[in-house]
């Protein structure tokens, strides 16, 4: 589906964000791009999307995108640029004759509020992201890019969005690409946690498995010989996060639990915070 090649970029031409950089997104996969602030993951979304051009390196689709990946993609960024001075209706129209589409579905918006006579102005943050998404899976996109936008929309929006992410995911095989969502309410479409850290992949795993390798340990002395990547300290009592995780190096009776999504990103970021405090102590 998507091959990423010794990719280098920078936005000033000193400071790299990406030096070569590789990644392969397999067909009909739903990854999540994750790691702390600053590290790039929007910024790889908007390469794969065209936005950003690389400094150096390749960014190749499968051949069923043809000449113009473009038309086979659809990107819904953080930042949701649309012609606001346009009416919900203008915009669909700009958009029909832009991807030649003869028929809009507009399921999607009959499922809110949003006036068709609208400014797109005058819309809220969740309207826009819900009318945006219309707009994308007009054209039948294969791969789908969302970055951080769920967060900032109500309960019942939230829900339309997720319905017809699972929908695309069954219906018609498309291919998600999720930067740092709200996880409690991706968990279950997540199949791929890739996490990035000073511009590289350190973890690249089926959630299923990283779920398994990953344990959560409450003690008041530190496991001795196990990998641990972050902690906790409580008055009494430390939780230390161990990946990847072993049993045998511990002893009878101590605690260990299992951790969900949220948990388990916290860790790792926690323990790349933790290493830069380390290194500014010195």
């Amino acid at each position: 589906m998507l091959k990423i090649r010794d990719l280098k970029f920078s936005y000033d031409g000193k400071n790299a964000v990406f030096n070569n950089f590789n990644l392969d997104i397999n067909e009909n996969e739903v990854c999540l791009i994750t790691g702390i602030n600053g590290v790039g993951k929007s910024t790889l979304i908007r390469l794969i999307a065209g936005v950003l051009l690389p400094d150096k390196g390749t960014i190749e689709f499968d051949a069923s995108f043809g000449d113009m990946p473009k038309k086979k993609i659809g990107f819904i960024s953080d930042k949701l640029s649309l012609y606001e001075s346009l009416t919900v209706e203008q915009g669909i129209d700009f958009h029909k004759s832009i991807y030649k589409i003869a028929e809009f579905d507009y399921e999607l918006l009959n499922h809110t509020k949003i006036k068709r006579t609208q400014k797109i102005k005058e819309l809220s943050v969740g309207q826009r992201t819900i009318y945006h998404l219309s707009l994308i899976l007009s054209h039948k996109p294969e791969l789908l890019l969302i970055d951080e936008v769920i967060h900032s929309i109500d309960a019942y929006l939230r829900k339309i969005f997720l319905d017809t992410l699972i929908k695309l995911m069954t219906e018609r095989k498309v291919t998600l690409i999720l930067v740092n969502l709200n996880f409690h309410d991706i968990e279950h479409l997540i199949e791929r946690v890739i996490l990035l850290s000073e511009g590289k992949v350190v973890i690249d795993e089926k959630i299923e498995s990283l779920k398994s390798k990953i344990r959560r340990v409450t003690t008041d002395k530190e496991p001795v010989g196990l990998p641990v990547i972050s902690r906790l300290e409580y008055e009494n009592e430390t939780e230390y996060y161990i990946y990847p995780f072993e049993s045998a190096g511990l002893k009878k009776g101590i605690k260990t639990e299992s951790l969900n999504l949220t948990e388990i990103v916290t860790a790792f970021i926690s323990a790349e915070y933790e290493q830069a405090v380390r290194g500014n102590q010195k």
